[in-house]
């Protein structure tokens, strides 16, 4: 049984750290491990296209106040460079008021990897850094034209390297021939170790210029299929007919018995 946690929006700090609570992440946080925080900065737009920074801070302050492992932020923006992203959604100056590093996924050197599992990316190119890492997948809750939504799965598009994938736009490789089945594939390579899903303001209709809706809520989870899912229902999609999240159950994770934790 997966579990996800549920819980009312207060403010960022106690909402996140009481979902975190509520599935036990503090005892499964490393401490001889870098922690990335992967927020979701498609672009230099704010929120609700892309996650807010006090999430961020809020995630950060809850590990370090559990574990000694470094903690870093990281991303590849999807449009434009991702320092402008940093800059302009206020990670710049968190960095610098904590003393983080943001690294940038477009620019890291990498590697490339193999799978013959793979639905359609049999080779995949990753950032080093990001192999080991323990990867919490901070995106924001919203419907995706392509992908019905875009919650904890998707963001981790963002590791891949835009000079290997750009075409109209830095990871328009990775979307074609089917962006379901790459989203299966890059977390096949790399699965987010936990999610934090930040479902207070949604974006409903699509992900770069939808409609806000206000859910008011904060969803946890070390299944990034269970809480994907739990997600979708949320912004009214039956998960089962969502072609990313049929393919990745039972593989990355699970969505048919979940247990949701309200808080």
């Amino acid at each position: 049984m997966s579990q996800v946690a549920k819980v009312r929006f207060t403010d960022y700090r106690a909402a996140i750290g009481t979902a975190l609570d509520a599935i036990g992440a503090a005892a499964r946080l490393p401490n001889d491990r870098l922690i990335i925080i992967k927020p979701n900065l498609t672009n230099a737009d704010g929120p609700p296209v892309t996650t807010p920074v006090a999430a961020a801070e809020a995630v950060y302050e809850y590990c370090r106040a559990h574990c000694k492992a470094e903690i870093a932020i990281g991303e590849g923006c999807g449009s434009g460079v991702t320092q402008d992203t940093y800059q302009a959604n206020g990670y710049t100056k968190l960095a610098e008021e904590h003393g983080l590093r943001l690294l940038d996924f477009n620019r890291e050197p990498d590697i490339l990897l193999q799978r013959s599992d793979a639905l359609q990316l049999k080779q995949l190119y990753m950032p080093r850094i990001a192999l080991d890492a323990f990867i919490i997948s901070l995106p924001i809750l919203k419907d995706h034209s392509f992908t019905r939504t875009t919650i904890a799965m998707k963001n981790m598009f963002g590791l891949a390297p835009a000079p290997r994938y750009e075409g109209s736009w830095n990871k328009s490789k990775l979307h074609s021939p089917s962006t379901h089945r790459s989203v299966v594939d890059v977390c096949r390579y790399k699965a987010p170790d936990l999610c934090v899903v930040d479902a207070v303001v949604a974006l409903t209709g699509m992900h770069l210029a939808g409609t806000p809706r206000n859910l008011g809520l904060i969803l946890a989870s070390f299944d990034p299929v269970a809480v994907d899912a739990v997600g979708s229902e949320l912004l009214g999609h039956d998960p089962r007919r969502i072609e990313y999240l049929k393919l990745a159950n039972g593989i990355l994770g699970a969505m048919d018995d979940i247990q949701i934790i309200d808080g």
